[in-house]
């Protein structure tokens, strides 16, 4: 259930600016949240605003998906700069990648990311989010870490927000989701398609392949979490 989880945690850090990129606020309540006097204000008003996206879209995800992705589109697209993040994601292969590819790229990785997450979202209900207080006070009062805790299906997932102030905003510069960097792992995927043998080292190749990427990495860690879970319920059985 990691997905859903990544999905609620991924559009919060976004909300307020993830891997601090220009904002361009697309509510009052986004823009609320990142002029909080806190960090942890921050994190919360603005995970409030995704848990409202939520209860709204279940009302017609299921019958109009492309809507929905729409409308996650649009929360995103005024918050999150896509191709500084897909220039990310690229790595190294960003300069050897030609102004098209880059321009593709940026939109494929966009609207992967959207459908992706957007109707793991509807099933996103019962869990509990919570923005944990401080264990010390940091030693810059501009970088500061924060902690949140969200409980679902009886589990507890732990997330760590990078947050960094600047001009009296604060914007997520990194975001961990149970020891896993969310930039690294789209950028070490990227990586790994341009080494299999499947692609040749074709970039197009690649590109037009990124949803398959994506879609095969998520089977293979559905897969992998049945297989751990397995024991455990036979056990108990």
């Amino acid at each position: 259930m990691l997905k859903k989880i990544l999905a609620v945690i991924l559009i919060a850090a976004t909300t307020v600016g993830v891997f601090a990129t220009p904002l361009v606020w697309a509510s009052s309540t986004v823009e609320s949240a990142a002029r909080s006097e806190t960090a942890e204000e921050a994190v919360k008003l603005a995970t409030d605003e995704v848990l409202a996206l939520i209860t709204a879209g279940k009302d017609y995800a299921d019958d109009e998906p492309e809507r929905f992705y729409k409308e996650v589109e649009g929360l995103l697209r005024p918050i999150i700069n896509f191709p500084r993040f897909a220039r990310s994601v690229m790595g190294p292969y960003y300069k050897v990648a030609t102004a098209e590819q880059r321009e593709r790229f940026a939109e494929s990785f966009k609207w992967s990311l959207v459908r992706t997450y957007a109707l793991a979202l509807t099933e996103f209900s019962g869990g509990e989010v919570s923005v944990l207080p401080p264990r010390r006070k940091p030693k810059n009062p501009d970088v500061v870490n924060v902690t949140q805790e969200i409980k679902y299906e009886g589990k507890a997932y732990m997330v760590v927000y990078r947050m960094r102030r600047s001009e009296a905003a604060w914007s997520v510069s990194n975001l961990i989701v149970e020891g896993i960097n969310i930039g690294l792992n789209y950028k070490s995927q990227f990586a790994a398609a341009m080494k299999d043998p499947q692609y040749g080292g074709d970039m197009d190749a690649v590109i037009d392949a990124w949803v398959d990427v994506i879609e095969a990495e998520e089977e293979a860690a559905d897969e992998a979490e049945t297989a751990e879970s397995a024991p455990t319920q036979a056990t108990s059985a």
